[in-house]
């Protein structure tokens, strides 16, 4: 015998987990955009000072 309760109850638990993994998905990818965002960002300001030291070098060869 079907249990008319049974179908909405197992839907709704369903859409409970999806909900629940959405919900850490989207927490799992803001990390991961802000993990990147720094990535980026540190590699920009590292290859100005580099940039900044090897024209500095440069400078000091060409010079004299």
């Amino acid at each position: 015998m079907n249990n008319p309760q049974k179908k909405p109850n197992s839907a709704g638990d369903e859409l409970a987990a999806l909900r629940q993994e959405l919900s850490e998905f989207r927490k799992d990818f803001a990390k991961f955009n802000q993990e990147l965002s720094l990535k980026i960002a540190f590699g920009v300001i590292g290859s100005i000072i580099l940039m900044s030291i090897l024209g500095g070098f440069l400078s000091l060869l060409f010079r004299g």
